[in-house]
């Protein structure tokens, strides 16, 4: 029960982007795709929050644990996709589902870069006591 503790970030970070998603954002800073940007940044964050519970919660090959981190995310991406589709206010892009699923990767690949730095190992060997 203990190894939920290190989903609830990554379960708290994607309710965030969720009810942001609901909202109809307006940004014109004058830089095309500026929106993919800012999906492919708040999918890596949340890629990161995953691995950290799959990586630290579940003693499988790390294969598998890439492979969940990746499937979940994008389908919560997807998720989120499908659900702007039925809103008037936003709608679904192919293209937020190509950065969501590269910022997936993105904090996938940035969490296993970490976690085998000596400061990375202690901190996630720190955090997987929790799931204890």
């Amino acid at each position: 029960m203990k190894k939920i503790l290190l989903f609830v970030p990554a379960l708290l970070y994607y309710l965030l982007i969720f009810i942001l998603s609901s909202i109809k954002f307006q940004i014109d800073a004058g830089i095309p795709s500026l929106d993919k940007g800012i999906h492919l940044v708040e999918f890596a964050i949340l890629g990161f929050l995953l691995s950290l519970g799959f990586f630290l919660s579940f003693k499988t090959s790390p294969r598998t644990q890439f492979t969940w981190v990746l499937i979940s995310g994008i389908l919560l991406g997807g998720g989120i996709e499908i659900y702007q589709y039925f809103l008037p206010v936003r709608s679904f892009e192919i293209l937020d589902l190509v950065a969501d699923s590269i910022g997936i990767l993105i904090g996938l690949l940035v969490f296993l870069f970490l976690s085998r730095t000596e400061k990375g190992k202690i901190w996630t060997e720190r955090i997987s006591k929790i799931g204890k």
